[in-house]
């Protein structure tokens, strides 16, 4: 084979891989894409997963608080009492207003709570 042919078929084959690069080159890039694209869907429902954990939280604390103090409004003034002192809590006094109907409960400081209960 003479130099010239020796050349030719190296350009080529040069041009082949060429080609044979740049064609890996946008797979890559077409496969990067898909992957970040991917990983942002991901992320979005991870941190939608997050969004809705912290508001069953927040539901399940509300639910407990609300629970807590409607036992402490039936058992009364024993249960709900403070227990070093035996006097009844201004919260435990106001759940007990608000469960017999007493108006204006809600603007009452614990004296006139328990004025209003008769237990004062």
């Amino acid at each position: 084979m003479s130099a010239k042919k020796v050349e030719k078929e190296a350009e080529r084959a040069l041009v082949a891989a060429r080609a044979a690069v740049d064609e890996a080159e946008r797979a890559v890039k077409k496969l990067d894409k898909r992957s970040r694209k991917a990983a942002e869907e991901l992320t979005a429902r991870l941190e939608q997963a997050a969004k809705d954990a912290r508001k069953a939280v927040r539901r399940s604390e509300k639910a407990a608080r609300a629970a807590k103090e409607q036992a402490d409004a039936i058992a009364g003034p024993d249960v709900a009492a403070s227990p070093s002192s035996g006097i009844p809590t201004f919260h435990s006094l106001r759940d007990r207003a608000k469960a017999q109907g007493i108006q204006g409960y809600s603007r009452m400081n614990k004296a006139q709570l328990l004025h209003a209960l008769g237990e004062g």
